[in-house]
């Protein structure tokens, strides 16, 4: 009987070691996969700030990013086959959105409902959430929800909030999923400023290019 329960305990000790092992793996799995997510994107934002959008090195990074982008995703699907993984720290779970949010529009609607319970189980953001869905809006020729999409003009380096379904109410709506108001998240993250008059008078602009950006694809 004795002999039993140590076998038993030592079967648990082992079982615990190796799902250990495994969360472990794929936690550095994923900080490889976010480290070459980022710094590409760090490069190019640098770039633009230096005025350099349409930069042969711009455009060379652009299409290393879809490459890596590419390599990244198929790491995470591989991850995912088992479901989101349990006991990531915040920068784990944080590259699996960011994956899929740079992914194209199928990948974004096959793991639409993977996001949605990971926020029900509080392993990502409803704000991660928020964003994948204005990008996925967006990409259905729709408006977007909460003002997270920006558009650049290539030629003048301006800046725009893409269209929103309801310009009036998008802080209310920002502040429910957690989302700062939209004078600061556009101050903070692209040095521009927001209101709700500017919006309206750059609306019909912003819907001319974003128009002739669809005719020359």
């Amino acid at each position: 009987m004795i002999k039993i329960i140590v076998s038993l305990a030592m079967l648990l000790v082992g079982s615990i070691a190796s799902s250990q092992n495994q969360s472990q793996s794929i936690q550095s799995q994923l900080d490889s996969v976010w480290k070459t997510d980022q710094e590409i994107r760090f490069k190019l934002i640098q770039l633009q700030q230096d005025g350099k959008m349409n930069s042969d090195e711009v455009k060379e990074l652009a299409q290393q990013m879809k490459m890596q982008d590419s390599l990244n995703l198929k790491k995470v699907e591989i991850i995912l086959q088992d479901g989101w993984p349990e006991d990531l720290n915040m920068q784990g779970n944080q590259t699996i959105f960011l994956v899929i949010q740079h992914a194209d529009f199928q990948t974004q609607q096959k793991y639409l409902p993977v996001i949605e319970k990971a926020v029900q189980d509080n392993k990502t953001f409803p704000a991660n959430l928020a964003l994948l869905k204005d990008r996925m809006a967006l990409r259905e020729g729709k408006k977007q929800i909460y003002g997270s999409q920006i558009f650049i003009d290539s030629k003048t380096g301006k800046k725009y909030v893409q269209p929103l379904q309801d310009p009036e109410n998008v802080d209310e709506l920002r502040a429910e999923v957690g989302l700062p108001t939209m004078e600061t998240y556009l101050q903070q993250s692209f040095q521009m400023n927001w209101s709700l008059d500017n919006y309206y008078k750059d609306l019909p602009e912003i819907e001319k290019l974003l128009e002739a950006r669809k005719s020359a694809k």
